[in-house]
């Protein structure tokens, strides 16, 4: 069942949402898929690499911010799925995720469907979701910049490949977008009664 433009996917209590990339974001961009091995670094590409290593930093950069929900805007999504994906974070990330950019529900599950959404640019899957979810705020992380929608690049936090959020000018960027992002948010406590 798809939800309808006016009951937009769940955000959780949050209104500000981070799209999260994981290949070039949280880890080395040569991520390799066997049948046999799984998911796992490239031994020629990403020698020494290890999956999710950057994820101490992503933690760092929300501790600040606990009202701000995650979104998986990542090809894991689909394989192994999102599930599988979400339970290879720390327990406090796992508490932030209400979802991701793929959603059975909404794509369908059949091979062509599937096909489609993997050929769409990232940016398009992202503004796509946002429009779905209907977040007050939201950025997005990822090393993915090409055919994003002119009008929200600005919401876009690049990452490089090959040090995704091990980069200092990133966290630095993602910390200044999380700033912004919270100050347009309503202040609870003035529109309360007296």
């Amino acid at each position: 069942m798809q939800p309808s433009a006016s009951s937009p996917l769940r955000t959780g209590t949050s209104d500000v949402v981070l799209y999260l990339d994981l290949d070039g974001v949280v880890h080395h961009e040569a991520v390799l898929w066997h049948y046999r091995r799984g998911i796992h670094m490239s031994p020629t590409e990403a020698l020494g690499r290890s999956l999710f290593e950057w994820v101490p930093f992503l933690e760092d950069a929300l501790n600040p911010f606990p009202e701000v929900k995650l979104v998986l805007s990542s090809s894991w999504c689909i394989n192994p799925g999102y599930g599988k994906t979400v339970k290879r974070f720390p327990q406090a990330l796992q508490q932030r995720f209400v979802g991701g950019t793929y959603h059975k529900r909404v794509h369908a599950a059949d091979p062509w469907a599937i096909a489609s959404f993997r050929s769409m640019p990232r940016g398009q899957q992202v503004w796509a979701d946002v429009q779905r979810r209907k977040p007050r705020a939201w950025i997005a992380l990822d090393d993915d910049t090409e055919d994003w929608p002119a009008s929200v690049i600005e919401n876009l936090v690049a990452c490089d490949g090959d040090t995704g959020l091990s980069s200092k000018s990133v966290r630095d960027e993602l910390t200044e977008k999380l700033e912004r992002a919270h100050r347009t948010l309503p202040d609870e406590a003035s529109s309360c009664p007296s």
